[in-house]
């Protein structure tokens, strides 16, 4: 499972986001026989630069980007000719501009990974380290309890720690739009319904999305949470497993 390190990614501000083009101006740029199907006379390198130029773009926010949005804006709505450009496209994310394009399970989407390593939380912004701090808090609190928690058992959770939905934080600002907004748009975040038996009414869960799943490492958000309770990660086996995994005879894995 890739991941870019234990830190959460921020868009980059590197020369090369700096110069990412308007989606608008990419999609002039596509060759207007696209929308015939022909894709003889098609300019193959131009329709990767294009699709490079409109992820680049849509992925600036984090949230999800749509199969169809890259057809429409890149390709000239033109889905055919998707999956003769996206394996190039995916090499120059990676190759010049430090990114995975991977692509979710959520009906035809992909999120945008950082693979630079941040080599310290202080080369994030001090607004991006206040929001994913607690954003990292929501984490590892779901991942220490199985991988789901109740709604009202991590508002309870962040209550203990005197961080509430009430008005502005001093801190984090406004918690309940990064919980129920922000962190759930980019995908770090599931709200999930569960009908649970003999109760009327349904409850939510929250559970890790797919951009946590590849931007955070789970080695060390349980080493992390063991240190500060004085504990060793073994103690907690099932987050252990999760960790760091269990070969067949037992052992563990990493140590093979």
């Amino acid at each position: 499972m890739p991941r870019s390190s234990g830190l959460l990614s921020q868009p980059s501000t590197s020369k090369a986001s700096r110069n990412r083009a308007d989606p608008s101006s990419s999609q002039q740029r596509t060759p207007p026989n696209q929308q015939n199907g022909d894709t003889d006379d098609v300019d193959h390198d131009q329709l990767v630069i294009n699709l490079v130029k409109v992820i680049l773009n849509l992925s600036v926010n984090k949230h999800p980007i749509k199969k169809v949005d890259l057809v429409k804006n890149a390709l000239g709505g033109n889905s055919r000719l998707f999956p003769k450009v996206i394996p190039q496209a995916m090499s120059e994310l990676t190759d010049v501009y430090g990114y995975k394009l991977i692509e979710t399970d959520r009906n035809k989407t992909f999120i945008l990974v950082s693979t630079v390593t941040c080599g310290s939380i202080l080369d994030i912004s001090e607004d991006y380290r206040r929001k994913y701090t607690l954003l990292y808090l929501i984490l590892g609190y779901i991942f220490m309890k199985s991988g789901e928690v109740p709604e009202q058992g991590l508002w309870d959770f962040l209550a203990k720690l005197n961080i509430t939905d009430e008005g502005e934080h001093n801190f984090f600002g406004n918690v309940r739009k990064l919980i129920t907004e922000t962190f759930l748009k980019q995908a770090y975040l599931i709200r999930k319904k569960q009908v649970v038996e003999g109760m009327n009414d349904d409850r939510y869960f929250f559970v890790w999305g797919a951009r946590a799943e590849h931007e955070l490492c789970k080695k060390d958000i349980l080493e992390s949470i063991c240190k500060l309770m004085g504990k060793p990660s073994i103690c907690y086996i099932a987050q252990h497993t999760a960790a760091y995994g269990i070969s067949d005879d037992g052992e563990d894995a990493t140590q093979n």
